[in-house]
């Protein structure tokens, strides 16, 4: 496993890799969190730019985690 994630890390570190591998893409549900998840984040940023980007009904929110969070 150790020589596996190595190996991994190596391929991100040299850009060697897809970006759709790190895509994630869960359904978001406002209003219903205690702790928000990224994706609700994301889709509450977007709905501050444009109200229509608001999520629909079981739509899945599609997101890259880079690194930290989101700040105000």
């Amino acid at each position: 496993m150790k020589k596996y994630l190595h190996k991994q890390w190596s391929k991100i570190l040299k850009g060697h890799v897809n970006l759709k591998d790190f895509i994630f893409a869960k359904e978001v549900k406002l209003g219903t969190y205690v702790s928000v998840p990224p994706a609700a984040l994301v889709s509450i940023e977007n709905s501050k730019k444009d109200p229509m980007l608001a999520p629909k009904y079981q739509e899945r929110v599609k997101y890259v985690v880079i690194s930290g969070r989101i700040l105000d």
